[in-house]
């Protein structure tokens, strides 16, 4: 698997929609994923593309556009030829919150081919081991009681994290100031911040935070999973704590491809996720970075990420500006 390291545009003259066979031998297939190396959004990128050279033998090649807040990459994939060879690795900060925060600069997903919803990573609210919180409710009653008292870090404005926290107070009838953002550049350094006692407590996802948890060096208030983490069976979500609207707020990565891509390579590309999806090796890369497979569960993926972007249209105008 190839690496490509790129910082600017690139633009693709857009050809007749031609379907070329998949498998070895094959023109090589270029994953744009919208953020560098080393993330989440990298872990899924390569797991895909790993696992469907290992499946196929076809040629696959990472390229990294992280420009505009990942919107290079999303338009680089819009003006590619639509044969299937260009896709975008689609996440939720990159392709959704970020169209909702800049529509002139991000393009919305309504403009790619949806292949697949790869996986989904809940958010956990968490705070030290050590704190005197111990649930989402005695937060929520300091928050009212000291309003700007508490700290919470997040992945930097504008970010899902941050976004979390936000309409968190909102559904507690709090104010956006209740409490202080510390921004730092990436998850996991939000997890660290918050374990340094810079911050006093956090909504991550649980790829940045489930080994701390399982660890005990920080304690878990609230998960937006839709049910109970297999890792954390005791944790309540936030269905049951009465805050259900929180459980729109999911990490995710899914495989879009050009408008216009042609009904054969569409097809070509769902059967091949197809077997992506039954492959254990996949299954069990997924669920180590805290994600759960997605491909086969959801079973209409444009109209989840349709209606992922209308709720932060939604969120966005609820909340406004990031601070």
């Amino acid at each position: 698997m190839a690496g490509v390291l790129l910082a600017g545009g690139m633009a693709a003259a857009r050809s007749e929609p031609v379907a070329r066979p998949l498998g070895a031998g094959a023109p090589v297939v270029r994953l744009y994923i919208p953020f560098s190396a080393g993330g989440g959004a990298d872990a899924a990128g390569r797991n895909l593309l790993r696992t469907v050279s290992r499946l196929n033998g076809q040629a696959v090649e990472t390229v990294y556009l992280t420009a505009e807040s990942g919107a290079a990459a999303g338009r680089a994939v819009h003006a590619a030829p639509p044969d299937g060879r260009t896709l975008l690795l689609a996440r939720v900060g990159s392709n959704a919150i970020q169209p909702a925060l800049s529509p002139r600069r991000g393009l919305p997903l309504s403009e790619f081919t949806v292949l697949a919803v790869l996986d989904q990573t809940p958010l956990i609210c968490v705070v030290r081991a050590g704190s005197p919180i111990q649930s989402m409710r005695e937060l929520q009653a300091a928050l009212a009681a000291q309003p700007g008292k508490l700290r919470y870090s997040t992945a930097g404005a504008g970010t899902l994290q941050n976004l979390a926290v936000r309409y968190l107070l909102s559904l507690s009838g709090l104010p956006d100031d209740a409490a202080r953002p510390v921004h730092v550049d990436q998850g996991p350094r939000a997890t660290q911040a918050l374990l340094d006692g810079e911050a006093d407590f956090s909504c991550n996802t649980a790829r940045s935070v489930l080994k701390q948890l399982q660890a005990g060096t920080l304690r878990g208030l609230m998960t937006t999973a839709q049910g109970r983490l297999k890792a954390l069976p005791r944790l309540q979500n936030a269905a049951e704590l009465g805050l259900r609207d929180m459980q729109n707020l999911q990490g995710w990565s899914a495989l879009l491809g050009p408008p216009g891509m042609s009904p054969a390579a569409v097809a070509q590309w769902r059967a091949l996720l197809t077997q992506v999806a039954e492959d254990a090796e996949w299954q069990a890369a997924t669920e180590a970075t805290g994600a759960a497979p997605r491909i086969r569960a959801l079973r209409d993926p444009a109209a989840y990420l349709s209606q992922q972007q209308q709720f932060y249209e939604r969120l966005v105008t609820l909340l406004g500006a990031p601070p």
